[in-house]
């Protein structure tokens, strides 16, 4: 009988400790930022109207994206029929990428071009846009994109992880852009 109780006594101390533990985690993960913004901007040698253009056109996304067949041999892009306005979507799918679509969600011609990022029937999320702006006959274009991950404490522990690589595919998808539009 007392071998028993011993027995519970460490149970529950195990037990105890496991939950004490969860309840930490969760507890530190509060000190973390539930909501983030990486912003990147460059300066496109070409009027906002022809960057707008060249951008709203989801079909010339391929051109520039830091997400396609360098990063995942088995990429691939397929587009719904309308390709250049509000519900716009560009289908994509790897083994690497998992598989997803970018739909355009707002328009705004020659101002700012937002758009939804899906993979994995929502695993990954994303809200971000472009934003142009006219510098004497040049496009300033911004790429932000900025959300809040809730009370989710591992996606607040990961934040700055994603966030920073994030930032360098949107430093590496500028320049691309840049080079793409400069070159249309």
């Amino acid at each position: 009988f007392p071998v028993t109780i011993l027995f519970q006594m460490k149970l529950f101390k195990v037990f105890a400790s496991i939950l004490g533990f969860i309840l930490l985690f969760f507890l530190v993960s509060l000190l973390f930022p539930r909501t983030y913004r990486v912003e990147r901007m460059l300066v496109v040698n070409k009027p906002v109207y022809e960057s707008y253009a060249f951008l709203s056109e989801i079909r010339n996304w391929k051109k520039w994206s830091p997400w396609n067949s360098s990063v995942d041999s088995t990429f691939y892009t397929f587009y719904s029929k309308q390709t250049n306005q509000i519900g716009a979507k560009q289908y994509i799918g790897g083994n690497l990428v998992g598989i997803g679509s970018f739909t355009i969600t707002e328009v705004i011609p020659n101002e700012k071009l937002s758009y939804f990022l899906s993979i994995n029937d929502g695993y990954i999320t994303a809200k971000a846009s472009f934003v142009f702006s006219s510098m004497n006959g040049r496009t300033k274009l911004s790429w932000v994109d900025e959300g809040d991950v809730g009370y989710n404490p591992f996606k607040r522990y990961m934040m700055s992880y994603i966030t920073n690589n994030t930032a360098k595919s949107f430093d590496e998808g500028l320049i691309a852009i840049k080079r793409a539009i400069e070159t249309n």
